[in-house]
């Protein structure tokens, strides 16, 4: 692949900064051997870009807009050369209400075209004895020649808090695909491998995201902090059906002691069970994992050596992610430590 950008960028004008560019790629995809199941495909792309921030008083206002061109050309008879055009806008605005507070609003609607994989993904096997597994999934992935450009258009909405030694920010997002690109389960099956097709609908995902640290206080010439974080989204297909392989609600706290040069921390993340996954796709449990660790920060003039050590998923807990191909295969690691050195000049 060669890839160029180039960009003009304005500090100052009146109180607009910002950039205008281009960006333009070409490329070659190619996967050889019994492995392979993409055809070789040529990639052009080309985009223009302008981004802009308008400052005033308290409220810095944002906006960025881009056009892309975009060509994929297989080389295959069974499949035509596929040309996308798509537009992506965005505008937010962010309020400091104080020295501790804040508030922000996003607005997007961003277009993309299919990629090389969900197009051409076996599109030269005729049936099921000439489709190739893709290894890093454990599944046979058709792709889908007739695929659209991809439009979500979103929406989210922040509100910070930073005081001191403590911060606080709480997200809320809504978003709304037209012709979002899945990579849904058939629940067909080629010699026992489970066989998946890119397909086309509309679909929309809205979930929260809270993320926050606090200080104790100092304990024995060190200073303990708490980090408390809470994550849930959702998603459903027009159809009404869920969107598979979506994480589950986590909830989450991180404890930690540390000094100049040493820093003693343990982290603990609870997930819910995943009992919405999916068209075919299989329940996965929740779990709760424990790790452990210490850091050394060791000065050496101008450079510095770090000496790190950590024991995770402390409780040996079977975790299988909800948002992996293979969780059926290869769940998470059990019980396992971790040691490294670091040196930073």
């Amino acid at each position: 692949t060669w890839e160029g950008r180039l960009e003009l960028v304005h500090q100052h004008f009146g109180n607009f900064h910002g950039v205008l560019g281009l960006q333009a790629s070409s490329g070659e995809f190619s996967a050889t051997g019994e492995e392979a199941f993409i055809p070789v495909t040529d990639s052009t792309e080309f985009g223009l870009f302008l981004v802009e921030d308008y400052h005033a008083g308290d409220w810095t206002f944002e906006g960025g807009l881009r056009m892309d061109w975009d060509e994929r050309d297989p080389d295959t008879m069974t499949a035509d050369k596929e040309d996308f055009s798509s537009l992506s806008l965005s505008a937010s605005a962010l309020w400091d209400v104080n020295s501790e507070w804040s508030m922000g609003l996003a607005l997007s609607r961003a277009e993309r075209a299919p990629a090389i994989e969900e197009l051409y993904s076996n599109v030269e096997g005729s049936g099921p004895e000439d489709w190739v597994v893709h290894a890093a999934t454990g599944a046979i992935e058709l792709g889908n020649a007739d695929l659209d450009t991809e439009v979500s258009t979103t929406a989210d909405f922040s509100v910070s808090w930073l005081s001191g030694g403590h911060r606080a920010t709480v997200t809320v997002f809504y978003n709304d695909f037209a012709d979002y690109i899945n990579l849904a389960n058939t629940g067909l099956e080629a010699d026992e491998v489970p066989v998946l097709a890119y397909e086309q609908q509309d679909a929309e995902f809205y979930g929260v995201e809270v993320d926050t640290r606090f200080s104790l206080g100092t304990l024995g010439g060190g200073e303990v902090g708490l980090e408390v974080f809470f994550d849930s989204i959702s998603g459903e297909l027009d159809d009404g059906s869920n969107i598979p392989r979506m994480p589950p609600m986590r909830i989450g706290g991180r404890l930690d002691w540390t000094t100049d040069q040493l820093q003693l921390w343990t982290r603990v993340v609870d997930a819910d069970d995943q009992d919405d996954p999916g068209v075919n796709e299989e329940e996965t449990e929740g779990y709760t994992r424990w790790d452990a660790g210490v850091d050394f920060n060791l000065p050496l003039g101008d450079n510095s050596l770090d000496l790190f050590f950590a024991v995770k998923n402390i409780g040996d807990e079977e975790i299988r992610l909800s948002t992996s191909f293979l969780r059926d295969l290869a769940p998470e690691a059990g019980r396992s430590i971790e040691g490294g050195i670091r040196y930073n000049f």
